[in-house]
């Protein structure tokens, strides 16, 4: 089949769907990613063809902003960057429609580009959601606080999305839920960290985490070989595009480093090369570029990050503690769900983040020792699982 997969966003938002696209490849499938200009070089790294679609936005800056709008307030931030994802559909339709010519099947996620283009071409086209929670649920009976925050939420980025395809010559949609396949919902999460509802619909399929496929040329720098090696299992500090951008970086960076001073943790920190430019790391600290995190969790003793779908899988296949720091959206989810799993302690939200609080769950993961044992068991569960990428091609292939 000539697939399009259609997603836009930050890394962490299309890297399952780099993953995906491989395996579709492996499969004999013919597959091109249609994604933002500033994550095609990515796509290119794992081997996957990809067009550009939309403008080139920096999803780090624009987080920032996003953040800085919103005086860190989570409700405040979802409705922003949900209008903001509303925007870059609207603005890509043009590229994703011509990607989409000739197309067998459109795989479309949570931002919904691809719909209308698919709907336009009349082509085939099924979801993939990496939030639970978007899945439509038969008999629902959520708390009225739930229905008034819900459907307060799914008219804003109803609204805008409406105007959107009334502009190309699309139906409107009812609801947010309208905005999912009839047909395939493919979930890729891990049914040991977020057990199946029965009253999910039957056409969705939970096939487990979407892990990247080695990049054989890739070599661990000697230099953190050597940090690894000269002493106990050190952090990783992984926080995120979002943290990297504006005032909020250089703050964030001096927090970090003030948390690890105070309780004398070893750290590998990814990122933050402008905020950590001007400071002296100690001798503890390890500053490191990009990095597969299958290979980087493996190494270290808890990750500290921002809720991420990707970031947070990948922390739990490698056994580990997390401590998260959420930004937006689906963020504290997660946050909330490792939580629950017993594998981390109570989220800390960004706005709320500073020296003692982040101390005292570094210590708090370093001398639970039953929040490690349960970290490793869990990832235990998840390496075992069959692979996720694998299952979602099976189920694609079957797809009618």
């Amino acid at each position: 089949m000539k697939i399009v997969v259609a997603t836009i966003g930050s890394r962490g938002d299309v890297q399952p769907y780099i993953n995906l696209c491989q395996g579709l490849q492996e499969a004999g499938h013919d597959v091109v990613l249609a994604t933002n200009p500033t994550l095609c070089p990515l796509a290119a790294a794992h081997g996957v063809k990809s067009v550009q679609v939309g403008p080139a936005v920096d999803m780090g800056a624009v987080g920032e902003e996003l953040m800085a709008r919103s005086f860190n307030n989570m409700w405040i931030g979802m409705i922003r960057v949900m209008q903001f994802g509303a925007r870059l559909v609207e603005e890509a339709y043009p590229d994703v429609l011509k990607a989409c010519q000739g197309a067998d099947l459109v795989i479309v996620s949570d931002t919904g580009s691809g719909i209308a283009e698919a709907e336009k071409l009349n082509i085939p086209w099924v979801s993939v959601t990496l939030q639970p929670a978007r899945i439509p649920v038969t008999n629902a009976t959520p708390s009225f606080l739930g229905r008034i925050i819900w459907g307060f939420m799914g008219k804003l980025f109803v609204a805008p999305t409406n105007r959107f395809r009334k502009r190309v010559g699309a139906p409107p949609v009812k609801d947010i839920t309208s905005l999912m396949s009839p047909h395939l919902i493919l979930l890729p999460v891990s049914p040991n960290v977020a057990p199946p509802n029965p009253r999910w619909p039957p056409h969705v399929t939970q096939t487990g985490y979407w892990f990247a496929r080695p990049q054989k040329e890739w070599e661990p720098p000697r230099d953190l070989l050597d940090f690894l090696k000269s002493g106990d299992r050190p952090m990783a500090v992984s926080l995120g595009v979002m943290s990297m951008s504006g005032k909020q970086a250089r703050q964030g960076a001096q927090i970090i480093l003030g948390a690890l001073e105070r309780t004398n943790v070893r750290a590998i920190i990814q990122g933050w090369d402008e905020a950590l430019q001007d400071l002296k790391l100690p001798g503890n600290v390890y500053h490191a570029g990009a990095m597969p995190h299958s290979w980087l969790f493996d190494q270290v003793s808890m990750v500290v990050h921002h809720g991420g779908f990707g970031t947070t899988a990948a922390t739990l296949r490698a056994g580990v503690p997390g401590i998260v720091v959420p930004h937006v959206i689906d963020q504290f989810y997660w946050g909330q769900q490792v939580n629950e799993l017993g594998v981390s302690p109570e989220f800390i939200p960004r706005g709320k983040l500073n020296v003692e609080n982040l101390s005292e769950a570094v210590m708090r993961v370093k001398n639970d020792v039953r929040m490690q044992e349960k970290a490793g068991e869990l990832g235990h569960k998840v390496r075992a699982e069959a692979d996720g990428v694998s299952s979602a091609v099976q189920a694609i292939e079957k797809f009618p």
